[in-house]
């Protein structure tokens, strides 16, 4: 029945997250501009999956599960957030069940579940869809523990084995539980109690057989927890994402690791100020250091001096701080102090001393117990309310950056996200204001630097996306995209000998990188040189064959090259209808070219329905322009004619510079 009430009241308390977007912080890198994720559950897919580093982690069983969804839901948010409710809802159950099984304790056991599945700082890991790794990751590792116990009740090889598959799993879906070799010996400490302490001399030899027998199984766990931790720091050091020595020093890193982990503590207890970013500061107060060394000395004295007595409080406050350890801070990734998603699983160590320090206080105490059931029904009560009134700022990218310029300040990553977020709102010049914010409080961001050169490129000022582009070669001289994204504006403004410098210096920098060839290919289609401008798109599209863009610009060109022997009608019908497959139909812009490769192929009655579609989607879009450029073109049609269309001079519906966001 408990099961059934903790299960119920979770996929209450999160279902609004069904009605929420996507948001501009790590979905387009694991969902929606995720090429391995967008093709869906196939065999290719997931080869991909299980063959490719992406966005600095191997994660196979995320991106499968991603897929998964992808397939399902094709990018419709709530599908994937309603996969994120389902996943914290099992792990919910499955850690009730983990914790009764070992302790034999019914309402310790809920109230844990309860605290797990209700905490607002646990609200980031389940509304948030790049987190799935998060809901993932918890939901194989409650499994290796719980098969884990099942183990210890009846010792089989099996068993073992089993749960070692499980751990091997989690690992593949995140490699944060390479901690989970010490959680094991924490759970022989207790509730499973095989780790016996020495009564006496006579005894020491089969003490230390157990504690023998105890380590020498954790022996496989730790090797491939050390293997998995080696790994992904090589990999994240490869994508940049671990941060140097020199950006962020070692004695930053152990200040921040302290007061973050008294942080994290203040808000188990009091989740006020919650967001999704908290800065990390260049200068820590030397007081809130010493303070927050105070409270961990604290409260490890007392746990140490009560440990005896209570052995829970022993293996929670080592849980917690043995499972926080490798997202301290130490080990630098992103710009974060903390975050609300870092305390997922470490915080279950924390609710495990309050659920059993409670018990073992009411218990003795008959009379005290309804109050300490009303007490901790007000406490439940309290951080479901709290979880849901800070559930619609993940409602959009808007709401969440909003919320995180209000809670903390001078923050130029909360500043230039909300920049992205109101772009993508067609925002442009709201969105430029924040970009100039990110770049006031961090002038050298680079990423604000790209960015703003992207909107103003958007905006038709090329020249001032030049002057951003341009800065920031002189960080990254030897970045292909800025290469790129500099002579695409130099394109833009007309500078085309200029502009393809900067695309053979892409080139040469990364052969392999589409997007210059492409580029490259339209800079000489406006030259009139049709021959190598087909050949740098040939490229392009070798180099990215499902690439809509490059697929649209190959139709375009094959079906009304001014040079007739580059003209071919069927390849060019062919191209068009991929690109379509591909964006599902719903691009204006390429249902516009689906309609003149119809018509070049005499078509006229497909031409016809395929630019009634267009200018149906154009205006859905708002895009007025477009949709009475296409509307004249749909009378040329009718009349069973070619519309004169001049694709060498890209459309503002377009995005002829082809920038590539970071």
């Amino acid at each position: 029945m408990l099961g059934l009430v903790l299960a119920v009241v979770t996929l209450g308390l999160f279902w609004p997250t069904t009605g929420y977007d996507f948001v501009v912080m790590d979905d387009n890198l694991y969902v929606y501009d995720n090429p391995g994720v967008t093709q869906g559950l196939t065999l290719a897919g997931i080869k991909w999956a299980f063959t490719k580093v992406h966005a600095g982690y191997w994660l196979p069983l995320t991106w499968i599960s991603l897929m998964f969804d992808y397939s399902c839901n094709g990018l419709f948010a709530g599908g994937y957030h309603l996969t994120n409710i389902i996943l914290h809802t099992i792990n919910t159950l499955l850690l009730f069940q983990l914790i009764r099984r070992m302790t034999g304790a019914l309402w310790p056991s809920a109230m844990v579940a309860a605290l797990f599945a209700w905490h607002p700082l646990h609200l980031e890991s389940v509304a948030w869809v790049t987190e799935r790794k998060d809901v993932l990751s918890t939901f194989f590792l409650l499994l290796t523990l719980l098969t884990y116990s099942h183990y210890v009740e009846k010792p089989a090889a099996g068993r073992l084995i089993l749960s070692l598959i499980f751990f091997v799993l989690g690992l593949m879906a995140k490699p944060i539980l390479v901690t989970l070799p010490f959680l094991l010996l924490l759970l022989d400490f207790w509730p499973l109690k095989r780790l016996p302490p020495a009564a006496s001399t006579s005894d020491r030899t089969q003490v230390q057989k157990a504690y023998l027998k105890v380590l020498a199984e954790k022996i496989p766990f730790l090797v491939i927890s050390l293997a998995a931790g080696v790994a992904t720091i090589v990999t994240q050091r490869m994508d940049g994402g671990v941060v140097s020595l020199v950006k962020v020093p070692f004695p930053l890193r152990i200040a921040n690791a302290m007061v973050s982990y008294a942080g994290y503590l203040w808000k188990a207890f009091c989740p006020v100020n919650l967001c999704a970013y908290y800065p990390l500061s260049p200068r820590i107060p030397t007081l809130t250091v010493i303070a927050s060394m105070l409270v961990l000395v604290g409260v490890s004295y007392l746990v140490f001096r009560r440990g005896r007595q209570s052995p829970w409080l022993i293996t929670g406050w080592l849980w917690y701080l043995i499972v926080l350890f490798p997202v301290s801070g130490l080990i630098q990734s992103g710009g974060q102090a903390m975050a609300d998603r870092f305390t997922y699983v470490p915080l279950i160590g924390i609710f495990i001393m309050v659920g059993w320090s409670a018990d073992d206080w009411l218990a003795p105490r008959p009379s005290a117990q309804p109050w300490g059931f009303a007490i901790f029904g007000i406490l439940l009560v309290s951080c479901m309310m709290t979880t849901r009134s800070l559930l619609p700022n993940w409602h959009d990218s808007i709401s969440l950056f909003r919320r995180v310029l209000n809670v903390t300040q001078e923050n130029a990553f909360a500043e230039n996200n909300m920049g992205m977020a109101l772009s993508n709102a067609g925002k442009s010049d709201e969105a430029v204001f924040h970009y100039l914010e990110s770049l006031r409080i961090l002038p050298n961001y680079e990423v604000a630097h790209y960015n703003i050169g992207f909107e103003l490129a958007a905006q038709g000022k090329p020249a001032a996306a030049a002057a951003h582009f341009s800065l920031l070669l002189k960080y990254r001289p030897g970045n292909e995209q800025l290469h790129n994204n500099l002579g695409a504006v130099l394109a833009q403004e007309g500078r085309l000998d200029a502009a393809i410098e900067q695309f053979q210096q892409a080139i040469k920098i990364k052969p392999n990188y589409a997007k210059p060839y492409f580029n490259y290919g339209k800079t000489l289609e406006q030259l009139g040189q049709n021959g190598p401008a087909f050949t740098n798109f040939m490229t392009a599209l070798r180099l990215e064959p499902d690439w809509p863009e490059a697929l649209n610009q190959v139709a375009s060109f094959l079906a009304i090259c001014p040079e007739s022997k580059w003209r071919n009608t069927p390849q060019a019908m062919a191209c068009s209808e991929r690109a379509n497959e591909i964006t599902h139909h719903e691009s204006p812009v390429y249902l516009e070219t689906l309609a003149l490769t119809c018509a070049v192929n005499g078509n006229f009655s497909k031409a016809v329905s395929m630019a009634e579609l267009a200018g149906q989607k154009a205006r859905a879009g708002n895009l007025k322009e477009l949709a009475d450029k296409i509307a004249g073109e749909l009378k040329v049609y009718q009349a069973g004619q070619i519309p004169q269309i001049d694709k060498t001079t890209p459309s503002t519906y377009d995005n002829p510079a082809s920038l590539t966001q970071p």
